[in-house]
């Protein structure tokens, strides 16, 4: 039997042991420096990417707006669609802020509609109709009075003398708030039926004039309290405890321009 190599003794043991152990550690230690490098470098990494995201967006709100597409014959900065009497005709001007969401705006459009019409065709006064998108928020598309809005600017353009028969339409077909309201063929649905022509459905479907209807009708819109409807004649408002009576709209527009429906202002 051949004689075995000499054996450790066990000092010799617990050497190889220690070195053993300190190896191991070394070793640890190195995989906890290179994780600790690869989180840091991460983290900062996202942190530059969310500094330059929000100096990106710093960057963008501080740049003046573009300009806004409007109707043909509106201001960029004009907030509403003028019909009925011509600017300088020196009828009183009758301003109407009124949201196709709004269910008071229905109520509006139901009790004054009919002589809001009259009002249009005996040119008794300047309507300017402001198309606001005041309850977006309560449709569930989140867009219905925008793209409302926007439907009734299309019509507009394409032929004034249609936006009241769209506006009673729409009103008369009215959705219920937190619904998503009327879909885009349907709006287009409405909009033939006043009138309007092929070229309005393309109008529609490219939200031509949403960023007017936001960025410039909104705006004015909440200069004024921000609700709808608000009605004005000549610059005075028109409180719902006047226009909510039948017939009191009409009576106020003609005492407004010198008449009164007894001597003249019946159509």
């Amino acid at each position: 039997m051949a004689a075995s190599g000499p054996s450790q003794s066990a000092q010799e043991r617990r050497e190889a042991q220690r070195e053993a152990l300190r190896t191991q550690r070394q070793a640890e230690l190195k995989r906890q420096r290179t994780v600790r490098t690869i989180v840091i470098a991460a983290v900062t990494v996202v942190a530059l990417v969310l500094v330059a995201a929000a100096g990106l967006f710093i960057y963008r709100q501080a740049q003046p707006a573009g300009p806004v597409a409007t109707p043909e014959g509106v201001a960029e900065d004009q907030p509403y669609l003028p019909i009925g009497a011509p600017e300088d005709s020196g009828k009183p001007v009758l301003e109407i802020h009124l949201d196709f969401m709004c269910p008071v705006c229905g109520q509006f459009e139901e009790i004054n509609g009919a002589d809001l019409q009259q009002i249009v065709e005996n040119e008794e006064a300047t309507v300017h109709l402001v198309p606001r998108r005041f309850l977006d928020t309560q449709s569930t598309t989140g867009d219905y009075s925008s793209r409302a809005a926007n439907a009734l600017a299309c019509v507009w353009e394409d032929d004034p003398d249609n936006a009241i028969g769209f506006q009673q339409l729409m009103f008369a077909n009215q959705p219920a708030e937190r619904s998503a309201g009327l879909t885009d063929e349907q709006i287009w649905g409405y909009a033939q039926e006043a009138g309007a022509s092929d070229e309005v459905q393309s109008c529609m479907s490219s939200k031509t004039y949403q960023p007017w209807v936001r960025q410039v009708v909104d705006p004015y819109g909440e200069e004024t309290g921000g609700g709808t409807p608000y009605v004005e004649i000549d610059g005075e408002n028109f409180g719902s405890d006047k226009w909510s009576q039948p017939g009191q709209l009409r009576e106020a527009v003609l005492a407004a321009g010198g008449e009164s429906a007894s001597d003249g202002g019946e159509g």
